[in-house]
């Protein structure tokens, strides 16, 4: 396995690290609105990019700006999807991200692998059974939905963008932190002024945030497009299981079968990445 192949695999690892641990707290962080929370991780992200940036921003190109306008709406669609019907029935939704990139990849003309439609048919089947039987909720399923094509669209510019991750971070969380400001005209802040919240808060910044963002973008920048979209999506499971501890869902054996197919998935895809990796290795 390739060095680039190396980063892209850690990359979804984060992935999935991350979001399990951080989408859960939307709804933990319930007293506060979704843009209000688009304001701390928005700007505490930008804060913690600029420090690694050591306040040198520099000149970007035109996709990292279509970046910081993405982003925004595609984060709104998440956190408005989680506070109407939760983490589970929107993260499964957000799971048919890979079905934009596939549709976006066919009008340009994109290879689209064997191993890229069965992995994502794993992991579209796993995630469906460990949701079986939920409830559904309209509003919550249109946020969702439009939250998925902002995320196959934001999936395509991460490829494309040539600024440096750091730069890419400040932009993107820049413009989630403005348009949360902007959506939380008349919101109450005062239950920020307790210290539990501000360590909370924080740590929702930081791993659902800064770290979150670092993970997909050595994610898209190493992998292609594809194969990164799908692999990401095993994130689903791990937030599945970090909302079935931090908010009490509790899985049925065939939910449970659901998040092992899924995981499945995400692994054969990857087992396929590592074999493609070497080929090329010993073709050159």
């Amino acid at each position: 396995m390739n060095r680039k192949t190396l980063l892209g695999l850690f990359g979804v690892l984060g992935i999935w690290l991350t979001a399990g641990l951080a989408l859960p707290f939307v709804n933990v962080l319930n007293m506060f609105t979704p843009p209000q929370l688009m304001v701390f991780r928005g700007f505490l992200t930008a804060a913690m990019a600029l420090i690694g940036l050591r306040g040198v921003i520099g000149r970007v190109d035109k996709y990292t700006y279509l970046i910081a306008l993405v982003l925004p709406f595609a984060t709104l669609g998440l956190f408005e999807g989680i506070r109407h019907w939760g983490a589970g029935p929107t993260i499964i939704i957000i799971t048919a991200t890979p079905l934009v990139n596939l549709v976006i990849g066919t009008f340009l003309g994109r290879r689209v692998s064997r191993a890229s439609i069965i992995g994502l048919v794993l992991v579209l089947g796993g995630v469906v059974m460990a949701r079986w039987g939920g409830h559904f909720q309209w509003e919550g399923f249109a946020w969702t939905l439009f939250g998925t094509i902002m995320n196959g669209i934001l999936y395509e510019l991460f490829a494309r963008a040539k600024a440096t991750s750091l730069q890419k971070c400040f932009y993107a969380c820049m413009g989630m932190g403005i348009l949360g400001l902007v959506l939380s005209a008349g919101a109450s802040w005062s239950a920020i002024a307790e210290p539990k919240l501000i360590l909370l808060v924080l740590g929702f910044a930081f791993v659902g945030g800064f770290l979150y963002w670092i993970a997909n973008l050595m994610a898209f920048e190493n992998l292609p497009t594809t194969e990164a979209s799908v692999l990401a999506q095993g994130e689903t499971p791990a937030v599945i299981f970090g909302a079935s501890i931090m908010l009490g869902e509790h899985l049925t054996f065939v939910q449970w079968v659901g998040v092992v197919i899924a995981l499945y998935g995400a692994w054969y895809l990857s087992r396929w990445l590592s074999k493609q990796a070497v080929k090329e290795q010993s073709v050159t």
